[in-house]
């Protein structure tokens, strides 16, 4: 073999050598230690993961994003996965933005009911409302639970123009049913505002104020905010801003079955209760409410989110480990925000397998 045809062959063995340790490299880089996603401490940042590890199908979530980006109306989405941040993108904004996330806002209220009842505030969500509005004389309105409430089943008329009253609850209360108390369901941010203005007479502050002790600053969100009526009444139906991985933080602590870090921040029960499909919307029960959470199923699997008016969302797939959170223009285009949600659910949560970990 003369010297030259050695020095290829020399050249081609160095090839395959640097080939091999990239390789190994790869493979290396595609295990990473079993975070306890099951009790994360929600107070801390998230840390941030890799896309090429087992359980991830790195191009098809990368098509995902594409498609997702694509969608004229979308700003941002950020995807947790077995307790890490694996995707994180923004057409508008940036890490520090604080977006409308609207009806969103209705799933926290939910959540601090739970807290109330955790804490001893509230013995239960069964009771009727005349308790707190002693003037109601219609025995209909009378008859209203807080659970009605939470299930959208209360009947109160949906008129939005409420926060511009100088008496919301009493603005509310003082339209007429659309249906008796608990026969029907029909999707109501008026009735939500009650809930918020109960939550204040029961604990002597705003949901807000409450929310910042026992809620929000128990999984690390600082930076947020929540419209009042002109009573200081937090805004029950639509009120916050919250930025992209805050909106994750609520979604895992959820996931988590209300722990954060060790320490119980909802009880599991509520949890459970209230992302369970109380009031299933068809027959095949694939599709419902809870207590202010959209409730369904995907190939079997149970899926519940918050959603916001215009394509705001926080997705949590308990069987993926999964929680998912997105935010849109307040005006989208016709369409949108179902071409929003399949995409999510049809392209990105499908790149996703169920955690092999104990």
């Amino acid at each position: 073999m003369n010297r030259r045809n050695v020095l290829i062959h020399l050249s081609g063995l160095f090839l395959i050598f640097i080939v091999f340790v990239v390789s190994c490299e790869d493979k290396a880089n595609s295990v990473e230690p079993v975070l306890d996603w099951r009790n994360l401490d929600l107070t801390e940042e998230w840390q941030v993961g890799k896309t090429n590890v087992v359980g991830i199908d790195p191009e098809k979530l990368k098509d995902g994003i594409k498609s997702v980006k694509s969608l004229q109306g979308f700003y941002s989405i950020a995807v947790v996965y077995k307790g890490r941040l694996v995707t994180e993108e923004y057409a508008i904004g940036d890490i520090s933005t604080k977006y409308y996330v609207w009806s969103i806002t209705k799933s926290f209220l939910s959540a601090i009911y739970g807290q109330m009842i955790d804490l001893g505030l509230l013995g239960d969500e069964f009771g009727t409302i005349d308790a707190y509005y002693l003037s109601l004389t219609d025995s209909l309105k009378k008859s209203i639970k807080l659970s009605n409430l939470l299930t959208m089943t209360s009947g109160i008329n949906d008129d939005l123009s409420y926060m511009q009253k100088e008496d919301p609850p009493q603005y509310i209360l003082s339209n007429n049913l659309v249906f008796s108390p608990g026969t029907s369901w029909g999707y109501t941010s008026a009735g939500t505002h009650i809930l918020s203005d109960v939550a204040t007479k029961i604990t002597n502050q705003s949901a807000r104020d409450f929310g910042d002790k026992n809620l929000f600053s128990k999984i690390g969100i600082k930076d947020y905010t929540w419209t009042v009526d002109q009573n200081g009444v937090s805004n029950g139906g639509y009120g916050l801003t919250l930025r992209l991985r805050d909106m994750l933080k609520f979604g895992q602590l959820f996931l988590q079955e209300g722990k954060s870090g060790g320490e119980e921040i909802i009880s599991s029960g509520w949890v459970n209760k209230s992302t369970s499909m109380l009031i299933p919307f068809n027959e095949p029960q694939s599709w419902g409410y809870g207590y202010l959470w959209w409730i369904t199923k995907v190939k079997g699997a149970k899926v519940y989110y918050a959603a916001g008016y215009a394509g705001q969302f926080i997705i949590v797939i308990p069987s993926k480990a999964m929680v998912v959170a997105a935010t849109s223009n307040s005006q989208p285009v016709q369409g949108y925000v179902n071409n929003l949600y399949d995409t999510i659910m049809d392209k990105i949560v499908s790149s996703f397998s169920a955690p092999n970990d104990n």
